[in-house]
């Protein structure tokens, strides 16, 4: 399509865009407002307009099936299209691409390489990572499988899948990766509850002995979990006593990443 915007009148000002904004504003206004929306006097109050100024810009809003008016209530509430723009907005959103600029910021700061893992099955497959800068550090790859019972963003995961969901995604026997690895469905029940409860899962060695890492729930516009992050590097660098600074770390990553994945603020 060839833009001819060069060739408008008045092309590069901004004639028009004050209504445009104060339409967007009551949109806005409107969807942050409590049920069951808002009446014709409110919005007028918010635009700073005469009331049938205001009615012009609802009734647009209301024909572009934005906005839908309740007779019965006498009030404004979102519209048919704001639900087709979220859902097309959400659908294109990239989980990799949001997540990678959190995950490298986590990098610099704690010099550990960072993993963003989804589960497949019984296994975490691991979608993206950053390495540290260290000589020294884990060693992994795009696209490795391990068994989720046995890794911090497994663990982070299935402590927010519903407990109904949990036992497709653990494989049995629990195989001992390590002498670390948590080998009983009470063990692992009991972990789950931990992670809820701090807010972050911990490996302990149980995938790889020397390795230590935390990793925190990833969830999308619905609340649900869809991902984990972490954070890991050697037992003699990442120690248990600094669990609670890494541990809040990864959970603002987390959170940053399920902000821009439109997650509820109340998600986690």
């Amino acid at each position: 399509m060839v833009d001819t915007s060069a060739n408008r009148p008045d092309a590069g000002g901004t004639t028009g865009t004050q209504s445009v904004d104060r339409a967007l504003q009551v949109l806005l206004q409107i969807a942050e407002s409590p049920p069951p929306g808002l009446t014709l006097a409110a919005c007028s109050s918010i635009l700073g307009y005469s009331k049938p100024t205001t009615l012009r810009i609802l009734r647009t809003l209301e024909a572009r099936q934005f906005l839908r008016f309740d007779e019965e209530l006498g009030v404004y509430t979102l519209g048919v299209a704001t639900v087709q723009l979220g859902s097309e907005y959400l659908h294109r959103l990239d989980l990799r691409r949001a997540a990678l600029p959190a995950m490298r910021a986590l990098v610099d700061e704690t010099q550990e390489t960072a993993h963003l893992g989804v589960l497949s099955g019984t296994d975490v497959v691991y979608i993206e990572l950053v390495d540290s800068p260290h000589p020294v550090r884990v060693f992994s790859r795009v696209g490795a499988a391990v068994p989720a019972y046995a890794t911090a963003i497994g663990k982070a995961i299935l402590a927010w899948t519903p407990a109904e969901a949990r036992t497709e995604h653990i494989s049995h026997p629990l195989a001992a990766r390590t002498p670390f690895t948590l080998r009983t469905d009470e063990a692992l029940a009991d972990d789950f509850i931990a992670t809820r409860e701090r807010g972050f899962a911990i490996d302990n060695q149980e995938n790889r002995e020397g390795i230590r890492g935390f990793a925190a729930p990833v969830f999308d516009f619905q609340g649900k979990v869809i991902a984990a992050v972490s954070i890991a590097g050697p037992s003699t660098r990442v120690m248990p006593e600094a669990a609670g600074e890494l541990g809040a770390r990864i959970v603002a990553t987390a959170a940053e990443i399920s902000a821009s994945m439109g997650a509820p603020r109340s998600a986690a």
